[in-house]
């Protein structure tokens, strides 16, 4: 081959590399996996005050916010767990970022379990004064007062897309709530 053919092959190829676009790896954000992990052990422990629980899940909602706004999310898990930490906040504004943060989380992996979508909606629809539409949402109103399914439009989605969200049929829905408050459970 001649001289000139290896220069122009070789500036072909530096010409090529360069232009390629880098893939980033992306990989799971480790502050909040942490702050997950805090968020449901903390859950786990019948002996912590609710209102401590209520301090550290604000923080923990702001060190969230902190990590959004310096693009820290990235990663499928990264959204679901953001998710998970705002859909325990105290309002609809709360909710709303949760379920931006878990469609997200859908979208870059559509394979992922989607029973916190319906839970984040239902209660979504709650603070909002709307019915719920998946049946996610059990409430108490009082110690004595015995469990109800949170008010619910059956109309809006069926059973066959309950069961594709992860979330129980209507009669199954109607029995826990007979089993929770034969139970006694508070």
């Amino acid at each position: 081959m001649k001289k000139t053919n290896y220069i122009l092959i070789l500036a072909f190829l530096i010409l090529v590399s360069c232009n390629k676009r880098k893939k980033e790896i992306a990989i799971d954000n480790v502050e909040l996996i942490e702050l997950t992990d805090a968020d449901q052990n903390e859950r786990k422990n019948s002996e912590l005050d609710p209102k401590l629980i209520y301090v550290k899940d604000s923080l923990r909602r702001e060190k969230v916010k902190v990590l959004e706004s310096k693009k820290k999310l990235k990663t499928s898990n990264d959204f679901y767990n953001a998710a998970l930490i705002f859909q325990h906040g105290r309002d609809s504004t709360d909710y709303l970022k949760a379920l931006n943060f878990i469609k997200k989380s859908i979208e870059l992996d559509s394979t992922r379990n989607k029973w916190l979508f319906a839970a984040i909606t239902d209660r979504y629809l709650l603070s909002i004064g709307k019915p719920q539409i998946y049946g996610t949402q059990y409430q108490k109103h009082g110690i004595d007062k015995p469990w109800r399914l949170g008010e619910i439009d059956t109309t809006k989605v069926s059973d066959d897309e309950r069961i594709e969200f992860g979330v129980e049929t209507l009669e199954q829905q109607r029995e826990k709530v007979k089993r929770l408050n034969k139970e006694g459970i508070n």
